[in-house]
């Protein structure tokens, strides 16, 4: 069989070589891992003495090809390693694939012994899938421990390696809001802690960084919600100080609206009394004469229940000598029943005073979620525009404060429109 000696040159004697060098440096790798790891048990010694007979063997096979390759001669050579040159090719090729083998196992055997002991590859990774940034240096800014996260982030804020502890600490702080919260250019938001630690009688600085970009973004999303609560709070007071107002306002008006209509009510009565004594009662007349008197005088209340605001204004239009037609069908939404019972009380005195009639025609049509009452009388026509004064000024108040419209048109006949929108 072919010896190592015949194939010194050849393809097989390079692979030959080449792999006792390679497994030559990966047991001495072993070995030292073998140290580091403090472990003294049967695999070191395994691996040192086939680490010591790896490089025997590799040293003869060199010494070999030297001398024969190079130098041209033989050399001197002792008896064991013409022995051992004299083997097979083939059986060298055996104890590397057994060596390898058994390097397979070192290994199998240093990461067991990785992954169930605490060492300071352990710590370091322990360190590195921390989710807080941490970073120890000595006082003079030198770095002694950063992890993974701290080191991405040095290079997110200043561009470069975590290599100056001071350089970095002062972009950071320059980089904060005023609140050790500090923003990078992708849109994270970092709390920055600054601690000095003590150690065997020495002092070091500590900086940490916890992310708070969703905490941040929570933060600013209710500070704007606040924010806008408050310009609403302002507006609702704003929109409550004016409804006081308002409310106030309809309060006066209204109360002007009751004053003046019983005033005319009762001087209108009092005036058709005189010129039609036989149509009227007077024990009904001196009744609401004395109790227009107390209720001016605020001396006492409403001796009864108000009933129908439109049968009541009818009543009064009779009283002063105007007979009211309906025409249509009387709506049963209070509102516009009111405003209707104002309309009749104020065109009836103003049928009495300035047109002298004494029929009052309402047509009262719905339709498009509206009530539209229209008033004529059978009075004289007005001789020019009507002036909204008095009366029919506090009608178009109260009919537009309920939200619809009035319309007065004196030509060719006096003629008195409102529509009142009915809430479904």
């Amino acid at each position: 069989m072919t010896s190592i000696q015949s194939v010194v040159g050849t393809l097989p004697g390079y692979v030959v070589y080449f792999a006792a060098a390679l497994l030559t440096a990966v047991l001495l790798a072993i070995l030292l891992a073998y140290t580091r790891t403090k472990q003294a048990g049967y695999r070191s010694l395994i691996a040192l003495i086939q680490f010591l007979i790896s490089v025997f063997l590799l040293s003869v096979l060199l010494n070999y090809s030297y001398n024969a390759l190079i130098e041209g001669i033989s050399g001197f050579l002792y008896g064991f390693e013409e022995r051992l040159l004299s083997l097979p090719w083939l059986l060298y090729v055996g104890a590397e694939f057994v060596t390898a083998a058994t390097v397979c196992l070192h290994v199998r055997a240093l990461r067991r012994y990785r992954d169930t002991h605490l060492g300071s590859d352990a710590i370091r990774r322990t360190v590195d899938l921390l989710p807080t940034a941490l970073m120890v240096s000595d006082t003079d800014g030198t770095v002694l421990l950063a992890n993974l996260k701290m080191t991405a982030l040095c290079r997110k804020l200043t561009g470069k390696t975590l290599s100056d502890a001071h350089r970095f600490m002062d972009c950071a702080e320059s980089a904060s809001d005023g609140e050790r919260l500090v923003h990078t250019p992708d849109g994270e938001t970092w709390q920055f802690t600054r601690s000095r630690i003590s150690l065997d009688g020495r002092e070091y600085d500590q900086l940490t960084a916890v992310e708070r970009t969703e905490k941040y973004r929570i933060t600013q999303e209710l500070k704007d919600k606040n924010e806008h609560l408050r310009e609403v709070q302002y507006r609702m007071r704003s929109l409550a100080a004016r409804e006081r107002s308002l409310v106030a306002a309809r309060e006066v008006m209204n109360a002007r609206m009751t004053v003046h209509n019983r005033m005319g009510g009762v001087l209108l009565s009092g005036k058709y009394y005189l010129d039609h004594p036989e149509d009227v009662k007077e024990e009904e007349l001196l009744r609401l004469l004395e109790y227009n008197n107390y209720f001016l005088l605020g001396e006492v209340e409403q001796p009864r229940k108000e009933g129908d605001p439109l049968g009541e204004s009818i009543r009064m239009a009779r009283r002063i000598g105007v007979t009211v037609e309906l025409h249509g069908a009387v709506p049963k939404y209070e509102p516009a029943r009111s405003l209707i019972a104002q309309a009749v009380d104020q065109c009836a005195a103003n049928a009495v005073r300035h047109a002298g009639g004494d029929m009052l025609s309402v047509l009262i049509e719905q339709g498009n979620g509206a009530v539209t009452a229209s008033f004529t009388n059978n009075g004289s026509a007005p001789k020019g525009p009507i002036a909204e004064t008095g009366g029919l000024a506090t009608l178009r108040k109260a009919v537009e404060g309920a939200g619809g419209t009035m319309a007065v048109q004196s030509d060719p006949v006096f003629l008195l429109r409102i529509s009142v929108p009915i809430q479904s």
